[in-house]
């Protein structure tokens, strides 16, 4: 929504924005005039600035909301030009009142944001603005001084800034006229310049001003590329900052994760250690006779629950095999030869089997002088286990046992086949 000022009548402007998908921008005069509001969707950063400078030089940048808007924030410091904060959000009814009255016009609510940020902003300022009307001489530019003073300069102070400004501008003047005289005096009598001459020096004064405007231009962007450098340097140092404690943090988590790890490796191994420990205390207990149980006239002998190589390794590990003991196979139909020569290398003095014995494992026993009974032609005696039900130990008649394996050797001597005595 454009309005009709003439460009001296707006030097310097009050910019309000409202960013988003649909941004909305108002541009007022320092007499709280508007100058231009308008909205566009999907307009860019460098758009609004295009359109902020066609309009004059923007003082102040508003914003209806707080914190400010990042894209207002950039916009203030491209112009160099200060943000009006806000203590705290303008309500919807604030926006609407603000925006009443004055031929304050908006065609959406981004428009009206955006004016209701600059007008609020303008009222602000408006009684220190009125205050430099009064107080300006004639011959001082009144808007320069409202500039000066946004700036933080005392109405005072400015209006002095400014004359000596002028002073010295004039004074400057008067002497590049005082020397172009001096200049066209010592020409004498040559020919006055003509008009190609004029116009060539208005065209070289033109690119004069352009070359000193350039590199008023060069100098703020120089100024502006080594504060982004700095800034660039300062977030890459935060950035290292923020890995170097996240790497951390990261190797004491996992430094953690395998110490939990580990403990629970531990106390699992100590937990079937102790177990282990249990079951040995037992052992140790059941082989000095603390839980054996007493059987008048009984052998107490080891049980093999299978006749297997695994089974001997693990009756070995927990009661030990020794010369002279005497085993008894609960399941005699398990094993062969070789398991049978594990057992005889052993030194067991006798072998009682139950259910079947393989030929291949008799011929072996037979061949290392161990005999080998049938549980059939044991006494009932021999089926007693210990009272704790673990069944790793029995007892068999000794004087049967003895006699039996007497009469086994009697008939080994004599030559008699290889036999399994069923008696």
């Amino acid at each position: 929504m454009a309005y009709s000022h003439s460009p001296t009548e707006r030097k310097y402007t009050i910019v309000g924005i409202d960013p988003g998908t649909t941004i909305g921008v108002a541009i007022i005069d320092l007499e709280g005039r508007p100058i231009e509001v308008f909205s566009s969707k999907n307009y860019s950063c460098s758009d609004v600035i295009e359109s902020i400078i066609s309009h004059g030089n923007p003082l102040i940048v508003a914003s209806d909301v707080t914190p400010t808007p990042s894209m207002v924030k950039r916009i203030s410091r491209i112009f160099s030009s200060p943000v009006h904060e806000l203590d705290e959000s303008l309500s919807t009814e604030e926006k609407v009142a603000l925006t009443k009255g004055e031929g304050y016009e908006y065609k959406n609510v981004h428009e009206r944001d955006a004016l209701a940020a600059c007008v609020n902003a303008f009222k602000r300022y408006k009684k220190k603005f009125l205050q430099v009307q009064r107080k300006t001489p004639a011959a001082v530019d009144v808007e320069e001084v409202k500039a000066l003073v946004v700036k933080g300069v005392s109405i005072s102070a400015a209006i002095n800034r400014l004359i000596r400004a002028k002073e010295e501008k004039e004074e400057k003047k008067r002497v590049m006229k005082e020397e172009k005289s001096e200049k066209e005096e010592q020409k004498g009598g040559e020919e006055g310049v003509s008009e190609n001459e004029l116009r060539l020096r208005r065209i070289i004064k033109g690119k004069d001003e352009k070359i000193e405007m350039m590199k008023d231009l060069m100098t703020a962007l120089k100024t502006e590329l080594e504060n982004k450098e700095s800034e660039i340097k300062n977030l890459r140092s935060k950035l290292d900052s923020v890995r170097s404690a996240r790497r951390r943090e990261i190797e004491e988590t996992e430094e953690i994760s395998w110490r939990d790890n580990e403990i629970e490796r531990l106390r699992a191994e100590v937990k079937a250690r102790d177990k282990e420990n249990a079951e040995l205390k037992t052992i140790i207990e059941e082989l000095k006779g603390k839980k054996a149980v007493e059987v008048k006239g009984g052998k107490r002998i080891k049980v093999l629950p299978a006749f297997s190589r695994n089974a001997i390794l693990d009756m070995e590990r927990k009661y030990g095999i020794k010369k002279g003991d005497v085993i008894f196979l609960e399941d005699g139909s398990g094993g062969g030869a070789s398991t049978a020569e594990l057992l005889a290398k052993k030194g067991v003095v006798a072998v009682i089997y139950g259910k079947e014995l393989s030929h291949f494992a008799a011929e072996k026993f037979f061949e290392f002088g161990v005999p080998a009974f049938s549980d059939k032609d044991m006494p009932s005696l021999f089926l007693k286990k210990e009272s704790n039900g673990r069944g790793d130990f029995a007892f068999v008649d000794h004087q049967l046992l003895n006699r039996k394996i007497d009469e086994w050797r009697k008939k080994r001597e004599r030559g008699e086949d290889k036999i399994l005595f069923s008696l």
